[in-house]
Order: C-alpha cells, then sequence, then structure tokens
C-alpha cells in the first residue's frame, strides 16, 4: 500500500514554510510573523504545521557578518567584513604564471581577441 504524501514535510503544501523545523516533531515550520529590532536583527515567529503538534516559537535571524563589501553601503549598518586568513590572503595575493594553467582555467570560456 502507497503511502501518503505528509503535508507537514511538503513546503508546498500548507503555503509560506521555512526550513526551520519543529524542535520537537521536526515538521516544518511556518512564518508566522517577524519584525526588524535592527538593521542587522530580526525575530521570527513559527508554528508548526503538523496539526497534532501546535507548536509555535519565536527564532531569531541575525547577519554575522559580510562576505563581498556593498558597492551603496548604508552608513547607520556596520558589518564586519569575513577574516580572512593568512593563506587566503598569500594565495590571493600570490604571482601568477601565465604560462601555468590554473585548474579550473579550462572551465572558463576563451577570452575573444580585440
Amino acid at each position: 500500500m502507497a503511502s501518503l504524501p505528509d503535508p507537514g514535510h511538503d513546503p508546498l503544501a500548507l503555503g509560506r514554510t521555512d526550513r526551520l523545523r519543529c524542535p520537537h516533531c521536526k515538521f516544518a515550520g511556518r512564518r508566522r510573523s517577524s519584525r526588524e529590532i535592527t538593521p542587522t536583527h530580526r525575530d521570527i515567529y513559527y508554528q508548526c504545521t503538523n496539526l497534532f503538534c501546535g507548536h509555535t516559537w519565536k527564532a531569531s535571524e541575525t547577519y554575522d557578518y559580510g562576505i563581498v563589501p556593498s558597492a551603496i553601503p548604508d552608513p547607520r549598518v556596520t558589518l564586519p567584513l569575513r577574516a580572512v586568513s593568512r593563506q587566503d590572503a598569500m594565495e590571493i595575493t600570490r604571482p601568477r604564471d601565465t604560462a601555468q594553467p590554473e585548474l579550473f582555467d579550462s572551465a572558463c570560456p576563451p577570452e575573444l581577441p580585440g
């Protein structure tokens, strides 16, 4: 006998859901509302989609750090950039031997002359 689909684990079945699951029954959580606390922090209120569970909870979403700086930064927002390790910095700045192709150079299309 084929089992019926589980609507609690189907994000399209019951409207807007997020990847955050109920900590009790592991069904998908549905975002009910949210409010901005600061430009880098938001409180989010969830409801379990399992009707037999009914758990509701508050979660937080916080920006930890920037990876690439914004081209149009908001002066009110101060986010640290991701720390770059010494090894990463050395790799970025090391001179390249033009006669030695890089591992993924063949994955990029060649530049057209002119």
